[in-house]
Parts: structure tokens; C-alpha cells; sequence
């Protein structure tokens, strides 16, 4: 995958959004621990923004989310379902929150006319 830069607002919300995920389903897996981790060394997130992302609303992570550009919303996506399958278990907490998160921020959207223009 295309390295897809995010300033540190943006790592921030990303955090935010990989915690909340991880957490959705009340039982916090090693295997999204790691997946977590491997993606902050890949977003380059570090302390700060880690910080900032833990401590920052999910609600206002997804306002965060909705002001990226096209290509930066479907890699957050992207991240948050490599959360959802580190654990191997399809949790209908995590489907409902990916699918909110989606709605939420025009992602839903930017897959169906990605599938209807052929791409």
C-alpha cells in the first residue's frame, strides 16, 4: 500500500478512531495490539500524537476524518479493518462502528462510485 501521509491532527484521529475500534467489542485482543502498533510505526505516530489520539473524542476524531482528502479517508478506513480482522472474530459492535465512522465521513460513498466507475 502507497504511503499516505497525515499531519498530526490527522495521526491524532487516527488513533483515536484505531482505539475506539479496538475497544468496541469490550475485549481489547493482543492481535489488534499489535496490528495497532504496526500501524503507528507505518503513520509514523509518535508520542505526541499518540498522546493527543488516546485523549481526544472519537466524535471529533470523525469531524477530524471528514476534512481529509479522498485518498487519506480510505486508508483510514483501510486501517480500521485490518483492526477489525487482526482478531479474527467479525464483532457486529465493530461492523456497526465501522460502518458509522464510514457514513459519517463520506467513505461510504467514495467506495460505491470507486465500484461504479470500475476502479
Amino acid at each position: 500500500m502507497e504511503l499516505i501521509q497525515f499531519n498530526e491532527t490527522q495521526k491524532a484521529a487516527v488513533v483515536s478512531l484505531l482505539i475506539e475500534m479496538i475497544n468496541v467489542d469490550g475485549v481489547v485482543d493482543p492481535s489488534e495490539c499489535a496490528v495497532f502498533n504496526t500501524i503507528c510505526v507505518e503513520c509514523g505516530i509518535g508520542e505526541e500524537a499518540f498522546d493527543v489520539g488516546r485523549s481526544l473524542n472519537s466524535m471529533v476524531a470523525i469531524e477530524i476524518m471528514k476534512r481529509m482528502n479522498d485518498l487519506q479517508k480510505l486508508t483510514v478506513a483501510h486501517l480500521l479493518t485490518r483492526v477489525i480482522d487482526a482478531d479474527a472474530c467479525d464483532d457486529d459492535n465493530e461492523i456497526r462502528l465501522f460502518n458509522i465512522i464510514c457514513v459519517a465521513t463520506g467513505v461510504d460513498v467514495l467506495v460505491n462510485a470507486k465500484n461504479i466507475g470500475g476502479e
